[in-house]
């Protein structure tokens, strides 16, 4: 299949294209299903998944390995005067059904307007006021080629070092490319970033919630679906050799269904978590290796005063975290929030240390950054979130390696198994939204319809 050719069939096959009202439709209405479904894992697909499948008055169970919904939204009280959100936290573009959703709902969206600063050394300043250092014009550069890449296969690593760009400024490609990817710079595959960004259709503006938190959001939506989720009970194994499916769970205790639908993390279909009777196909295997998933760490830190300038948007820095941003910014006026996001090697550099030392070690970065001590001394609160660490996530969110195959991985990924296992995720979507929770959302989406489109 020629490129433009795949990228057409995908929009339109994964839900990526924003219909009417970004509402989705309904072509397999009248094949009501009366079979029993199992839906593995509760977070953005398997919530979604399963609303479609009520809408359609279908028998499902959607069962969660965690003591709670989400999978990786998870929102924490108590930290500031608002909910801060532990895991993801941004409305990714306009043409999605999540930003229907909270619309919806009354939340109030919040465009991540603001000025960019930039540091280099000691010095921070917003791109005006580096624009007369050719060394971050051609940062910035580099970063603007990497999203259109079209060479031979490349990491961004090494197209910084065929380019020799500089030292002091390569944390600026890394920070607004590799760590948004979910990877290092040294991981990441520009094809793979080339074709998610010529493929990407939600559109390029970016939203927080201003009065609620994105799981309250689904958990209103969901409202009908929530009461069929069993928490606390990982499916360690599927069988679906014959005819029900049998699941087998943490307890070796056996539930039975006619079709499933796994919407677990990457990372855990790496780690063999689930075993599969009869084994997965080999190109689904290969799948599984050919597209990465790494470390992942967001850390909320809150201050009794803003010492950054009022009009801050993210703050990319050289030290141990790529980029802050402001995560009060018209959620409260008492409350000053800067939430950090690290993946990659320097994840898994922070990964060894305790939380105590982390949140040290980055006021000491802040310092530096504002002044000595300006951080350390407003400091009221704060929370690490290790993703890797979590057992039933592993990791941030893919991203696509080195001659991984990129999108078409992704669709082979998502290929339901012999009309009984389907498979669903961020990871599975082939659309371009992979690594977002409204792209989770459209491959739940996707593999409802491809169950109901299998009923004879």
């Amino acid at each position: 299949m020629q490129r433009r050719d795949f990228i057409k069939h995908t929009l339109l096959a994964t839900g990526a294209v924003a219909l009417e009202n970004c509402q989705p439709k309904d072509p397999y209405a009248p094949r009501k299903y009366e079979g029993q479904i199992a839906i593995i894992g509760a977070g953005a697909a398997g919530l979604y998944a399963g609303y479609l499948l009520e809408q359609q008055g279908a028998n499902y169970t959607i069962y969660e390995a965690a003591e709670q919904i989400g999978g990786r939204i998870r929102p924490l009280k108590g930290l500031a005067d608002f909910d801060v959100e532990l895991g993801a936290e941004k409305i990714r573009g306009s043409r999605s059904t999540l930003y229907d959703w909270a619309k919806e709902s009354g939340a109030s969206l919040l465009p991540t307007s603001g000025t960019d600063y930039y540091q280099i050394g000691t010095l921070l300043r917003t791109e005006a006021q580096w624009n007369t250092d050719l060394d971050f014009r051609l940062a910035m550069l580099l970063s603007q080629q990497a999203r259109s890449y079209s060479g031979n296969e490349t990491t961004l690593a090494q197209l910084m070092e065929s380019t020799k760009l500089v030292s002091r400024v390569r944390h600026i490609p890394d920070a607004l490319i590799a760590n948004n990817y979910g990877t290092s710079a040294n991981r990441l595959g520009l094809l793979g970033v080339a074709e998610t960004e010529a493929i990407w259709s939600a559109g390029r503006d970016n939203y927080l919630l201003g009065n609620r938190s994105l799981l309250s959001v689904l958990e209103e939506k969901c409202k009908s679906v929530i009461p069929k989720v069993v928490l606390n009970k990982q499916i360690k194994r599927i069988d679906f050799t014959n005819s029900p499916i049998v699941l087998e769970d943490a307890q070796a205790q056996r539930r039975f269904a006619d079709k499933v639908i796994v919407t677990v993390p990457l990372s855990i279909l790496q780690a063999n978590d689930i075993q599969f009777t009869p084994s997965l196909p080999e190109t689904k295997l290969t799948a599984i290796r050919n597209i990465g998933m790494g470390a992942g760490i967001k850390v909320a830190l809150v201050f009794n005063r803003r010492f950054w300038e009022a009009n801050t948007g993210s703050i990319y820095t050289s030290g141990s975290v790529p980029e802050y941003w402001v995560s009060s910014a018209g959620r409260s006026t008492s409350s000053f929030v800067l939430s950090g996001f690290v993946t990659g090697e320097r994840a898994e550099a922070l990964s060894g240390q305790t939380s105590t030392v982390i949140i040290q070690n980055l006021l000491k970065e802040l310092d530096t950054i504002y002044g000595k001590g300006t951080a350390t001394a407003s400091l009221t609160n704060a929370k690490v979130m290790d993703w890797g660490k979590e057992p039933f996530i592993k990791g941030a969110y893919s991203f696509p390696i080195p001659n991984g195959g990129g999108l078409l991985t992704r669709q082979t990924l998502s290929q339901p198994i012999q009309r009984k296992v389907y498979f669903a995720g961020e990871a599975t979507h082939y659309g371009g939204h992979s690594g977002t929770v409204h792209g989770a959302m459209e491959s739940g989406r996707r593999a409802v319809e491809e169950l109901l489109r299998d009923v004879v």
